[in-house]
């Protein structure tokens, strides 16, 4: 596969004129070089020929997927990275504190009520079950001690 550029030879420069108009005015090493048939006779703003340029597109098709695979490859690596580390954030601060608050609430329904009170600062969700964990675990303990005392 290859990349093909053309474009138009066009006489724009009139200095050109005074060698290629024809034979006889032309430098002697001119016509002698290229003879007299070829390179006469053109005329200001005349297109006497094309430039054409072929470059071939492996190499450049070659870096493009190697960009980007490359690419791919750190974007996949960034999304592994984060999904980790979100992971890990979200078992640290959501899941092992309900797993331990479920855990205490299983103790406390078979009457341990030995289970020291949760941390409870804190403005999250999961400080707000804390804290409403902490008030139901007091009133339980009320309610059995007015039992017991009667």
């Amino acid at each position: 596969m290859s990349l093909f550029l053309a474009r138009p030879f066009q006489i724009k420069d009139p200095a050109c004129l005074s060698c290629h108009t024809t034979a006889e005015i032309a430098p002697a090493s001119m016509v002698k070089l290229y003879g007299t048939n070829n390179g006469f006779g053109w005329k200001l703003n005349e297109v006497i020929g094309a430039q054409v340029v072929s470059v071939p597109m492996s190499l450049p098709i070659q870096n493009a997927n190697r960009a980007f695979y490359t690419f791919m490859a750190s974007l996949t690596g960034v999304f592994a990275v984060l999904f980790v580390i979100l992971n890990f954030m979200l078992s640290v601060m959501i899941v092992r504190p309900i797993t331990v608050m479920s855990d205490a609430a299983d103790r406390m329904s078979t009457g341990d009520l030995e289970i020291p009170e949760f941390d409870d600062s804190g403005r999250d969700e999961v400080s707000l079950l804390a804290r409403s964990f902490n008030r139901m675990r007091r009133s339980l303990e009320k309610a059995i001690s007015l039992i017991d005392q009667k």
